[in-house]
Order: structure tokens, then sequence, then C-alpha cells
């Protein structure tokens, strides 16, 4: 893509979320933004009206990652919104048990390969073809440190994102005569509402949050906040040469 100073139009899947709020509100200074949201669409109105507040443009929408034809209308409803999409973003997160992996029922596990596994492929799939009548465009996944350095008790989510990531690996080099850049993501223990959030009333980490910490050369959990600035980063004209990698955000855990 040649360098742009319009601002980029993008669209936002899970941007109701603890990380996907932060992202949103991050992106949306500098971008018109869409944020798509599955049942919190209270949450993802006060999002889009914070950032409307604070001088940017936003707008929300319904989607279902999981229905190839929820994710298409998405996308229509973006372009619509902006006139075209120049980025795509899915931060979503699936809910999951840390468990060894023979306690993980069949319903849980086929749970998280319908979210995180298909809704990406459906994402890349109803996604590209909007970007391609751009001309290009950027695609972030937001996986998880487990895909770099594999964690105890964790299959239920490093299993489908190391599936999502074969899939960001494979777009990146089937489209990239495209324009179009795939790139992923790799948080450690980050400060959001999520399995590794702080016990509302002692303040205490998770064991396994914790044993992540131990393990961590920066010693701390992450901030939204600085997840945030890699996915910008990576939609921005500042990675142009960027693609088909997987960003560690981990404190150095995965080193």
């Amino acid at each position: 893509m040649e360098y742009n100073d319009s601002p980029k139009r993008v669209a936002i899947i899970g941007g109701s979320g603890g990380i996907g709020k932060s992202i949103a509100k991050r992106i949306g200074k500098e971008a018109l933004v869409t944020i798509g949201y599955h049942a919190n669409q209270e949450d993802a109105e006060i999002i889009a009206k914070e950032i409307t507040n604070d001088g940017g443009t936003a707008d929300i929408g319904k989607v279902d990652m999981r229905d190839p034809q929820s994710v298409h209308r998405f996308f229509e409803k973006t372009q619509g919104s902006w006139g075209g999409i120049d980025a795509i973003i899915s931060a979503t997160g699936t809910p999951f048990r840390i468990c060894p992996l023979t306690e993980i029922t069949d319903s849980e596990f086929q749970n998280v390969i319908d979210i995180d596994v298909i809704g990406s492929f459906n994402i890349l799939k109803q996604g590209i073809p909007f970007l391609k009548q751009e001309g290009g465009g950027s695609i972030v996944h937001l996986l998880t440190t487990a895909v770099l350095r594999s964690l105890e008790n964790d299959a239920m989510s490093s299993a489908p994102k190391m599936a999502v990531e074969g899939l960001i690996r494979s777009a990146a080099r089937e489209y990239g005569s495209s324009h179009i850049r795939i790139n992923g993501i790799a948080p450690g223990v980050i400060d959001s509402i999520s399995k590794h959030k702080a016990h509302k009333k002692t303040g205490e980490l998770s064991p396994a949050a914790a044993n992540v910490i131990s393990q961590t050369p920066m010693g701390r959990k992450g901030k939204t906040r600085e997840v945030a600035d890699v996915a910008a980063f990576l939609i921005s004209d500042a990675s142009t040469y960027v693609s088909g990698q997987i960003i560690g955000v981990d404190g150095g855990f995965s080193a």
C-alpha cells in the first residue's frame, strides 16, 4: 500500500472486551472505527460514545464470528459507514478453564474451536475481499503468549490459537501480492477483564497467572494500552513491510 494521510477505516471485532476496548479507544483517536459486539451491545455503545466524546468517530455493529454471513454483514456495515475498510482487528477472547487436557469436556473444546478457529477463518475469508477492493490493508488477530512458549493446563487456549497462527501465516503468504498484511499479537498476562484478572477481594492473581509472571523477565502484568499500541502500529503505515509475524507482548516470557 502507498502511504495515505486519510484516516484509516477499521473494523474491530471484540472491541467491547477488556483488551478490545483499549484497542478501540487507542485506534479511535486517529481512525474511523466500527466496534463489533456479539452480546455486549451496551458496552459497545459506551465505548463508541467515549471515542466520540474524545473527538474520534465510532460506530457499532452486531457480529457472530462463528457465522460467515454475520461476519460478512458486519464488514458490509463497516464499508457502508466509512466508504471502505482498510484494517480489521480480531480482539475476541473466549472464556476457558485452565485444566489438564483430559479434564476438558468435548463441548468446552468444541466451543473454543468454533469461536477461535472457525471464527478467525471466517474473518479472513470474508474480510480479505473487502481489503482487496481498497488495494490492500492489514488484519491483526490477538492470540496468546502460549503460541510462543507452551504452558501446562492451557490446551483450551493454546491449541486453537496455534491453529489461528497457521491461518495467519498461510494467508500472509497467499495475499501479500495483494498488499494485504496479516499479523498476530501474542499477549502474556495482561491487566484486563480475563482469567488473569486479580481477585476483586484479595487482589491476588490466579495461580496460573502468578506462574507466568514468575517466569517473566519484566516481572509484572502487561497493560492493555501496551497491547493496543502494538495493534495500532500493525495497522499503520509504519509497519508496511511487516506481515506473517506473531509479536509477543509478554514482558519477555517467551524469550
